[in-house]
């Protein structure tokens, strides 16, 4: 645990940097890179770190960055601790109109991958002074692709980012939106699912929509897949693994009195138990084929394997808790629901023990603060602070 000294310290320091993080934050969010294609938001951050004199590599995993503080007694084999911060940002019009506006078209941070960059800046800044404080070496990494399959924690994982020296546990924030400022939320546990998407091609026979007898209508067929998977998946579902089932995505180009030949079907199927999963796509895959079969009709079925499901380590993460409780104050520090989005920090937490917690970023002062991947969403700066006392104080567990 820290002294109040070190906890003090830490503050004074967030507050110091705040400014520059913020400015950080700011011409992140101006120019926002699509996953995988982060080149120049790999040299920014490859710039600030050479600026503080931190030992550091590009181009990790593609367009990721791999740096690493040590202490003049630490081993270059020691066991260290690591810190993830993502890169990408998200294919949205930005909305908003602020001074720091996406000078991107199409192209926005509406998840916060923006303020997760700056702000593991200003903590290596701040442990990069403090480094012969240091219990562990502190690895620093900036991944690519959080957004999309096949998740940038791959290929930084097979980059080696956890081996040389071997990562003993890591950490990642996030922003939350549905918070307020001021405070972090952890949970023990399993947290977020795992993420599969369903992209089913389904043919029939079109025709004449007043004659539907000489048809096999792939839109019934579609129909009825989204009618009857949820209580099928149900049925088999394990008594304390939670899973959800949802298609959002419908392409049959027919017309009023036209049966179209084809149609395109996509969903997501997400739980937190990897038999489960597995079990769930074999029934899945047989709903889809048994379907199709009875209406004499054809169907070509993909499910896409994504990110695996979260957990924290629950010792690890009461240690988190403990930590946030002295840097922030007992009542800063909430309680999380389980939640069923995916992230691929899940990919580091099946190698090594870890803990993803969430930064609340709401602003009081806003009617409205809007939810992660909405055009208009934002966050309240003062936030940056309390992400960089809690990510920072992390450091000394």
């Amino acid at each position: 645990m820290m002294n109040p000294e070190l906890v003090n310290l830490i503050s004074a320091q967030s507050e110091l940097l705040f400014d520059k993080i913020k400015g950080y934050r700011e011409y992140l969010h101006q120019h926002p890179e699509l996953s995988f294609q982060e080149v120049e938001t790999m040299a920014f951050v490859s710039s600030k770190l050479k600026e503080l004199g931190i030992e550091h590599k590009t181009h990790v995993g593609g367009t990721g960055v791999l740096g690493i503080i040590r202490g003049i007694h630490h081993d270059i084999n020691q066991e260290c601790i690591a810190f993830r911060a993502d890169l990408d940002a998200l294919p949205i019009h930005e909305e908003n109109e602020v001074s720091y506006k996406s000078l991107k078209e199409g192209v926005m941070h509406a998840c916060g991958h923006d303020f997760h960059t700056s702000v593991l800046l200003g903590v290596a800044e701040i442990l990069q002074g403090l480094k012969n404080e240091l219990p562990h070496p502190v690895k620093l990494i900036f991944q690519p692709g959080e957004e999309m399959n096949p998740g940038g924690a791959t290929l930084m994982i097979a980059d080696g980012v956890l081996e040389n020296p071997k990562v003993k546990h890591m950490f990642a924030l996030h922003v939350f939106p549905d918070m307020e400022t001021g405070k972090v939320g952890v949970r023990e546990g399993l947290y977020m699912a795992s993420s599969d998407e369903i992209h089913l091609t389904i043919h029939g026979v079109g025709g004449h929509g007043a004659i539907p007898q000489n048809c096999v209508n792939p839109i019934e067929i579609a129909s009825e897949i989204v009618l009857t998977t949820k209580n099928l998946l149900d049925l088999e579902q394990p008594d304390t693994v939670p899973h959800v089932i949802s298609f959002g995505f419908l392409d049959a180009h027919g017309a009023t009195n036209v049966i179209p030949s084809t149609a395109q079907l996509k969903g997501t199927f997400r739980t937190m138990n990897e038999a489960w999963r597995s079990r769930a796509h074999e029934i899945m895959n047989d709903n889809f084929k048994a379907i199709a079969l009875k209406y004499k009709g054809e169907i070509e079925v993909h499910i896409e394997k994504g990110y695996p499901y979260l957990e924290n380590n629950p010792a690890l993460t009461k240690q988190v808790r403990e930590q946030f409780q002295l840097m922030l104050g007992q009542e800063k520090v909430a309680e999380l629901a389980l939640r069923m989005t995916a992230e691929d920090f899940a990919f580091y937490s099946h190698l090594v023990p870890v803990c993803f917690y969430r930064v609340g970023v709401a602003d009081s002062s806003r009617s409205v603060n809007y939810g992660v991947h909405h055009p208009k969403f934002d966050i309240d700066p003062l936030s940056i602070k309390v992400a960089m006392k809690s990510l920072t104080s992390l450091a000394f567990i």
